[in-house]
């Protein structure tokens, strides 16, 4: 599979060797200052030697694992260099890369690594013609990196109702029950089975890394054949993934339907065909009720297209190209039947209640809609009626509001410690007891907090 970055780093293969030895002794030279040596500050962990295509389709050698700030001080790493040597001592590899996010995506050049932070790192090696790594061979990283003292960790304020339990970039979140949280971190273009899971109790405030979410051993070879994913790139785009608390799976297909089968791949249904023009971005299931919504955009700053359907194959809404785009991920019920969009419609910007169905529209009210990257509203029918939580920023500040559609009057109930690069990408999910709010970011402010509804009175 061909990881693309938007770093020089890619120019460095075999293709373009006066610029590579030209790079190495720039590279060299500026390893002449003090660096922080391997058994200082910034530490490797789990290094490790993979082998993928490059950007030009052969097969290359890279170096990937996380770079760990093990000290007290502030680091920013403009880039990494490695050399391989064999059991003997003899350099017999280089290795150039830098540190990246989730996604395999450079980091800039000036981002800092305070006391504790770590990040994925990818560089690629040169084995000095060499066809493979010894088995015998030891990697000594050396970042180049420069001391900042003057940076300071991004840490939100302390705002009462609110607590962060994790740093990483979240990605996907499961309410288990009431007391449980099932999340996720890594890439939010990877299947569920291909990041890591960790499981959070609310109760006791313990966290738990997760060997592999609970139903990644039903992601069997006969399940891949029986869907047509066998191809491993295939599999990695499809956003496959079981509905919470039910039986059916949900997967994009090769010809970019939209699919739900059961658990060993059989009995298919295709709820949304012909969205060649589109492409799938997400996909958000609406706690354990089998209801999701698929959303489709161009990337930032463009309307979002959405389908929504259930698990037993059964589509809810429109056709993507019929209904009325939104600016913002929609929610959606747990019936299904109702979805709440930002638009311009009739002059008004704002929000609004929709019909899933059709396209008929109620305000709820004027607003200027945040990027696609932001929340989608949880639209929550609890034991006192309907409400629809929203975030969005408000005077320039990320802002948590609750809507009361049978009052139709909206609450405006705290500050949050959201801070999303237009790149970065947000949820949240109610637990089902309907008293806290788990809301995640990916990026490099990227993190799980979860908000105490209680603490913020009634939305009336």
């Amino acid at each position: 599979m061909a990881i693309v970055y938007n770093r020089q780093a890619f120019f460095w293969g075999a293709h373009m060797p006066q610029l590579r030895a030209l790079l190495l002794c720039f590279l060299l030279a500026a390893l002449a200052v003090p660096l922080p040596a391997q058994e200082g500050d910034l530490r490797p962990q789990d290094l490790a030697v993979v082998l993928r295509p490059d950007v030009w389709g052969q097969e290359q050698a890279y170096i990937e694992g996380r770079l760990q700030n093990a000290g007290e001080r502030a680091w920013s790493v403009e880039a990494l260099v490695a050399k391989v040597h064999s059991a003997d001592g003899t350099l017999i590899g280089e290795a150039f890369g830098f540190l990246t996010g989730a996604c395999g995506e450079a980091l800039p050049a000036d981002h800092v690594l305070h006391a504790t932070d770590s990040a994925p790192l990818v560089l690629q090696l040169d084995l000095f013609g060499a066809p493979e790594m010894p088995p015998d061979a030891s990697i000594e990283l050396l970042p180049q990196a420069s001391l900042r003292e003057d940076a300071t960790p991004n840490v939100a304020q302390d705002l009462p109702g609110i607590r962060q339990v994790d740093r990483s970039e979240i990605v996907e979140l499961e309410w288990v029950d009431a007391q449980r949280l099932r999340y996720s971190s890594g890439c939010w273009r990877d299947v569920f089975n291909q990041r890591d899971w960790f499981e959070l109790d609310l109760q006791g405030g313990e966290r738990v890394a997760l060997p592999a979410h609970p139903r990644a051993d039903a992601v069997t070879e006969q399940l891949l054949q029986a869907i047509d994913q066998s191809d491993p790139l295939l599999f990695r785009r499809s956003f496959f993934s079981f509905a919470p608390g039910q039986r059916r799976a949900f997967y994009r297909s090769a010809v970019n339907s939209l699919v739900t089968v059961e658990p060993n791949g059989s009995f298919p249904r295709v709820l949304v065909d012909d969205i060649y023009n589109i492409s799938l971005q997400g996909i958000s299931w609406q706690g354990d009720s089998g209801v999701f919504v698929a959303w489709f955009h161009a990337g930032q700053g463009s309307e979002v297209s959405y389908a929504v359907g259930n698990a037993e194959g059964r589509r809810l809404s429109l056709h993507p190209a019929e209904a009325i785009p939104s600016r913002t991920v929609p929610g959606v019920s747990a019936s299904g039947r109702g979805l709440v969009i930002s638009a311009t419609i009739d002059g008004v910007t704002g929000y609004f209640l929709k019909d899933s169905a059709s396209n008929f529209t109620l305000p709820m009210f004027e607003a200027e809609p945040p990027g696609n990257h932001w929340p989608a509203p949880w639209y929550a029918h609890s034991p006192g009626g309907r409400r629809i939580y929203i975030a969005r920023p408000v005077d320039g500040q990320a802002r948590l509001q609750c809507y009361n559609p049978d009052s139709e009057t909206l609450h405006d109930l705290t500050a949050l410690p959201l801070q999303l690069a237009p790149d970065a990408r947000s949820r949240m999910a109610l637990s089902p007891d309907f008293t806290t709010l788990a809301l995640a970011a990916n990026g490099v402010d990227g993190g799980l907090w979860l908000i105490d509804l209680q603490r913020f009175g009634f939305c009336l």
